[in-house]
């Protein structure tokens, strides 16, 4: 470990960490370690001699610094490519050589973000060209992906709707609202990235069925909200009072079950 590296070492260990206040700031660690670092090393490394390594890099007020090097300079022959161009930035990591530029979490941000990279101009100008040189075949494909994505989530739908209308399992007199009801709550719980139970693959597909129609149910037809809206602030008791009115919700939710499920 080089002196440098020992310093950040034990200077970590006793960063600041989250609050109450908010999250710590790396601004003081960062400028304390820059203090430890300016005697411990004979001469820190060119950037030449870095040049090779997959560094994170952080902006800071002084410039770009390494938490194992200290402050560094940009090669000569490098540019920065800011991040929102996922070919690109492939492309560029696939040629070998490039640093990570970070964003340094604050007290107002509790993450680091990632702004972008630093490579050499040439592989960031040798992707660009082959950004262009490709650019119509990959949104081609994408739009093939997008097609084939959107027969996959309506395949599903119909997957989800089949098996709603067989848990709610309603006499022939109520089927239509069966169909209505398993074509709006499918619709509803199986809508992507929306972390409902419809997207859920921890359970089956008659589990998520039974949830899901089972909260439609549960806000359309019981009067689950009503309940909510006429809580008063001033007598709400952490979630006593709501689990009453959930539990209240979901004797209604059987009674509506059994009701449509028999003659």
């Amino acid at each position: 470990m080089t002196p440098i590296a020992g310093r950040w070492a034990v200077l970590n260990q006793a960063m600041p960490q989250e609050s109450e206040s908010g999250p710590a700031s790396l601004a003081e660690p960062i400028a304390t370690a820059k203090a430890l670092c300016v005697d411990d090393a004979d001469a820190p490394p060119d950037s030449e001699t870095l040049a090779d390594q997959h560094l994170d890099v952080y902006a800071t007020k002084n410039g770009p610094w390494n938490p194992e090097h200290g402050d560094i300079e940009i090669p000569a022959d490098w540019e920065f490519l800011p991040s929102g161009d996922a070919f690109l930035t492939r492309t560029v990591k696939a040629a070998g050589a490039y640093w990570l530029s970070w964003q340094p979490r604050s007290r107002h941000r509790q993450h680091r973000r990632l702004l972008g990279l630093w490579a050499p101009i040439q592989a960031i100008a040798d992707a660009q060209v082959r950004a262009e040189a490709t650019a119509e075949p990959r949104e081609a494909k994408r739009a093939l992906g997008a097609q084939s994505r959107g027969r996959q989530e309506e395949s599903y739908r119909g997957e989800l709707q089949d098996a709603i209308v067989r848990f709610l399992a309603f006499v022939p007199d109520y089927q239509e609202l069966a169909q209505r009801i398993a074509k709006k709550t499918a619709a509803h719980a199986a809508v992507v990235g929306s972390g409902r139970v419809g997207r859920t693959r921890k359970l089956t597909l008659d589990e998520r069925a039974a949830l899901s129609a089972r909260a439609y149910i549960r806000h359309s037809f019981t009067n689950y909200h009503d309940n909510l809206d006429a809580l008063s602030l001033e007598h709400w008791d952490e979630e006593y009072l709501y689990r009453e009115i959930k539990g209240a919700a979901n004797d209604a939710v059987d009674h509506f079950l059994l009701e449509h499920r028999s003659s």
